[in-house]
């Protein structure tokens, strides 16, 4: 049966009126069983974005990891909190406590694609069990928005 976001919207709805008021913040967690895609093949694979329609009661920090000139500039003039160019990188390898600070004070990684494996090497033993490891974008994506 295909869903629409009326039919979603009223689940929902219909949830939260069966389990009573609470004294809390209620969570609501969507499960979507997807048939009939092979999930396996390139064509199958899903990565969406999906846009909620309140803000969350704080806005994230982002981080964007950055070594060719004109990828920096572009880091710069975006709404990143903070850009961490290659040089600062390598001189953060074996720093645990500020690679834990960094992990801790940004919530938004982005990384250069080149990059990948140094940031990896370096701040993925800190980002990984956090869930927090950077997105990849090409080196001439536009991240300004």
């Amino acid at each position: 049966m295909p869903l629409d976001n009326k039919t979603i919207s009223e689940a929902i709805k219909q949830a939260k009126a069966k389990s009573g008021q609470k004294k809390f913040n209620q969570t609501v967690d969507l499960i979507l069983d997807i048939v009939e895609i092979d999930m396996k093949a390139p064509e199958g694979k899903i990565q969406e974005v999906v846009e909620l329609p309140h803000i969350t009661s704080k806005p994230n920090r982002i981080c964007i990891v950055a070594s060719s000139g004109d990828f920096i500039v572009k880091a710069k003039n975006s709404q990143a909190d903070r850009v961490i160019e290659r040089a600062d990188l390598d001189a953060l390898t074996g720093k645990k406590k500020e690679l834990r600070k960094i992990g801790n004070d940004f919530d938004v990684f982005i990384c250069e694609a080149p990059l990948m494996p140094l940031v990896g090497k370096t701040l993925g033993p800190v980002l990984g069990p956090r869930g927090k490891m950077p997105i990849p974008v090409p080196p001439n994506a536009d991240i300004a928005s």
